[in-house]
């Protein structure tokens, strides 16, 4: 037995005692399923159970559920706030979390992968630890499958698999019978997008001459043979043959070798892929990115709890509103990515940047910078760092950098850490990514700040 999950064993024997519990988790995809693996195990002890979902833990969030239950157990957040914690929160609470911890932070009462040599930035999610705890409590295995949703939507894939503490939620996903794992062409969409689209709406990675290219893509399809339509129905990816798989991904292979993609980076295409047996085969919940997707798309504007209930089970009125939600999100996505490629960014020594101030939403300014990075708009030799308007004065600030980025030693959550520290702000995340919170008329000294760490980090 691993050290990680005796600590889980001993912490859940103290929540075994609580009753009239309150679980607090992120508003991402990782916390809402974090929130949901807690609830779901907690309600089957018997447990009073509610649940608030957060975009981060600023003072004016702890209002909204300190007169809530007798005890909290925050989940996908915290690890980095523990002293504000331990001095604004005054009933007893457990923090599960996986976010970068600074150095010297402890509280007895948390579980987090960092001390046992866990990388919670790609080994293991905010669902994951919370997965660990729930087995800890006795809950059945089949909760892996949203840990599994959490570790992607947390962008945990390293050279398209899960690795590390993820590879054994995967085991406990695939032996429960709730996931199939399997390797194949991995582009988002595979599910439920009809065929030509899964190309057309491609960014990670953009598809030179087909990505936003609808006509190209239909004389792509028809020479590798491949119809788009059957029985008056649009074909998927997942209802192609394997022999039509093959034959499309030569075609593919073949077409991206002539615009100078190298072999490698072509067979990079092919990852890991996992379904939830569950679900139906077109279902946005059949594979996790896409589930991944849909419950970012509920926190993000504003109904995380929808997530939450569809990630327990609710294919009813829950449902159908995160399938709302989840159209608006793709269509404020593309604004933001047409605002961003239409105005560019300004390009400083040690970053990229852009400020969207009311031109794209908060909640969804960190997706933005991610996707543009990602989809080349952004060179991919520096970070990219995004900011946004908040309600109250307040900017939202999120930044990204790429795993060789990592490699060569940045830390985006020093870095952001450090400079909105320096100018009254609060700051999260983890190497690859992270977030802020400044006042508004602040963000020029934020900026100055976060260029001489980024500067100090690379040399």
């Amino acid at each position: 037995m691993d050290g990680f999950y005796e600590l889980a064993l001993r912490l859940a024997r103290i929540v075994e005692k609580w009753d009239d519990i309150v679980v607090v988790g992120h508003y991402d995809a990782d916390g809402i399923t974090s929130t949901a693996i807690l609830v779901s195990a907690l309600r089957g002890l018997g447990k009073e159970v509610c649940f608030y979902n957060i975009k981060q833990l600023y003072r004016d969030e702890l209002e909204k559920f300190q007169d809530a239950g007798e005890h909290i157990i925050f989940a996908d957040l915290g690890a980095g706030q523990l002293s504000f914690l331990c001095k604004h929160v005054e009933k007893p609470f457990i923090v599960l979390d996986h976010h970068h911890m600074p150095f010297g932070e402890g509280y007895p009462l948390l579980l987090h992968p960092q001390p046992f040599g866990i990388d919670g930035s790609r080994e293991i999610s905010g669902a994951g630890v919370s997965y660990v705890f729930a087995t800890a409590l006795g809950a059945p295995r089949d909760l892996a499958a949203l840990a599994l949703v959490g570790a992607v939507g947390d962008v945990q894939l390293v050279s398209s698999a899960l690795t590390g503490y993820n590879r054994k939620i995967l085991a406990d996903a695939i032996s429960s019978g709730k996931v199939f794992a399997y390797r194949d062409l991995a582009l988002y969409g595979r599910a439920s997008r009809p065929l030509p689209y899964m190309f057309v709406f491609s960014s990670d990675p953009v598809l030179p001459g087909l990505t936003a290219n609808e006509d190209a893509v239909y004389n792509f399809l028809k020479r590798a043979g491949i119809e788009c339509v059957r029985e008056g129905e649009w074909v998927r990816y997942v209802d192609l043959d394997e022999v039509e798989k093959k034959r499309l991904f030569t075609e593919l292979a073949v077409y991206l070798s002539k615009r100078g993609w190298p072999e490698a980076r072509i067979l990079r295409l092919i990852g890991e892929v996992y379904d939830i047996t569950s679900e139906d085969s077109h279902s946005p919940l059949r594979e996790v990115r896409e589930f991944a997707t849909l419950l970012n798309a509920c926190g993000r504007h504003g109904r995380p709890e929808v997530g939450v209930n569809v990630a327990m089970g609710d294919r009813g009125k829950w449902l159908d509103e995160a399938l709302r939600l989840l159209s608006q999100h793709r269509e404020m996505l593309r604004k933001g990515i047409e605002w961003v490629t239409e105005r560019g960014v300004d390009e400083r020594k040690y970053f990229y940047f852009f400020h969207a101030r009311d031109a794209i939403p908060a909640p969804l300014v960190g997706i933005v910078a991610g996707m543009v990075y990602g989809s080349g708009i952004v060179p991919p030799d520096r970070p990219v760092v995004a900011m946004a308007y908040e309600e109250g004065g307040y900017v939202k600030v999120s930044a990204r950098a790429n795993s060789t980025l990592v490699r060569r030693g940045i830390d985006l959550a020093r870095a952001v850490r450090a400079a909105a520290e320096l100018v009254g702000g609060e700051a999260g995340g983890h190497r690859p990514a992270a977030g802020a919170r400044i006042r508004r008329g602040t963000e020029d000294e934020f900026l100055q700040h976060l260029e001489r760490e980024l500067r100090a980090q690379l040399t």
